[in-house]
């Protein structure tokens, strides 16, 4: 996180961008801001931003992630953690490691390569991606933004509805299938008629100048763009799609990684079956047959309890019955339980109802945290005013809940299992 906002600086100079053909070079110090205001000079432990007039790091731009890496020269050494465009000019943000730098300076600008090539491969695969989407889900698929990084990449399209599971694959099979075609990439530049001539894809909605860039994979695809690619597909390595969703009204996002984050990925899933592997005490190949064997055992175990507890509650009808308070001639039930569902609830108040006349059942149960109210009122007291769904308003909102229902049944949700006893108070409120 930087306190820094450079959208705010403003600079007269500019920078040349030779990132595309260098991963060093070297370059004057012609700007340096810290805090919005322009200095002098850094010093060791320092944090601030550095313009140079020439560099080979690429600013974050089209949805591409800037370079990381160092700027040094025999006295000093800063490590660049992101760059930004500041007009014309290409601005490092640095943290300053030893030495003293000073405006007019010259320093040596050396982009991490590993996080350059990661970049690159998700940038290029963007392009395959796009292509691959076009032909399986159709030509009305266009890019609605992008975002790449040394890590994963993430491209929203306009879509009208998920992509199922086999037409996903299928994607991720055109996509691999062309990776290991090893076509090459090539770039050139041109002015935007000539681009369009030539059939590139341009982004809606993005600004371009006279001059654009165009990127070709081999006669396969070609998009305007202006970041960094690999020079071959073969480079990416491989392709997998981790995730597709919707994200806004008609566009969808497909998440993927590519080379060697799909086996960090592979390495993360293995730990997580190897850990279910530990708690489940089996070994890998037998993980699915116990997790299968479990799941009845749990099916088994969980009928039975229900038998069980209905068991408990035929059993102690004639005690809830007891424990009723008398009204005017209606009884009043009030009872709390715990792990009971609501189906649980309303088996219990039809076998008092069905045994008893003039009753109303004011039950609660207890949920993993969540309260759920029941009131359940016989038919011979709707002449007389008793009405669940109505009663059921008041008693829940005791505990901080709502619901509602009909006249002789009725459920609430609510918030606060402290005041059970409150809602229970204003049950009998209602009865006088």
């Amino acid at each position: 996180g930087w306190a820094e906002d450079e959208s705010e600086l403003v600079f007269e100079g500019n920078s040349v961008f030779t990132g595309y053909s260098k991963v060093t070079d070297t370059g004057t110090v012609t700007g340096i801001f810290h805090n919005k205001m322009s200095l002098s000079s850094l010093k060791e432990g320092d944090i601030g931003i550095v313009v140079l007039n020439n560099t080979p790091f690429y600013a974050e731009s089209g949805g591409q992630a800037s370079d990381k890496g160092f700027i040094y020269n025999n006295e000093f050494k800063a490590e660049v953690l992101e760059v930004v465009k500041i007009q014309k000019a290409i601005g490092h943000k640095v943290k300053v490691q030893k030495g003293q730098l000073n405006i007019n300076e010259e320093v040596t600008a050396m982009i991490s390569i590993v996080n350059r090539n990661n970049t690159a491969r998700n940038h290029t695969a963007t392009h395959l991606l796009h292509k691959a989407l076009r032909h399986v889900i159709g030509d009305h698929v266009n890019q609605a933004g992008s975002s790449v990084t040394a890590y994963s990449l993430r491209f929203d399209f306009s879509h009208f509805e998920s992509i199922p599971k086999d037409k996903l694959k299928q994607i991720e099979e055109i996509v691999n299938d062309k990776i290991l075609h090893f076509l090459p990439v090539s770039t050139e530049e041109m002015s935007v008629k000539e681009a369009s001539q030539k059939g590139a894809t341009a982004l809606f909605g993005e600004k371009y100048g006279d001059v654009v860039r165009v990127v070709s994979i081999d006669d396969y695809s070609k998009e305007l763009c202006g970041g960094t690619h690999v020079n071959n597909i073969g480079q990416i390595g491989a392709f997998k799609i981790l995730s597709e969703a919707g994200v806004a009204a008609g566009v969808r996002r497909i998440e993927a990684i590519t080379g060697l984050n799909i086996l960090k990925k592979l390495d993360d899933e293995e730990d997580t079956i190897n850990q279910a592997s530990e708690i489940l005490k089996t070994n890998v190949s037998g993980l699915l047959h116990k997790i299968a064997f479990l799941n009845e055992d749990y099916k088994s175990a969980k009928k039975e309890l229900e038998e069980f507890k209905l068991k408990e509650i035929s059993s102690s009808k004639e005690e809830i019955i007891k424990e009723a308070k008398e009204f005017n001639g209606v009884k009043l039930i009030t009872k709390s339980f715990t792990e009971y569902s609501i189906n649980d609830l309303r088996t219990i108040s039809d076998e008092l109802k069905s045994d008893n006349k003039s009753l109303v059942i004011v039950f609660s149960t207890e949920n993993e945290g969540k309260v759920t109210f029941m009131v359940s009122v016989t038919d011979d007291l709707f002449d007389k005013g008793y009405h669940a769904g109505n009663m059921i308003k008041q008693i829940a909102a005791a505990a901080g809940g709502g619901g509602g229902g009909k006249a002789d049944m009725a459920q609430a949700g609510a918030k606060d299992s402290g005041k059970i006893k409150d809602a229970f108070k204003v049950a009998e409120g209602l009865m006088k």
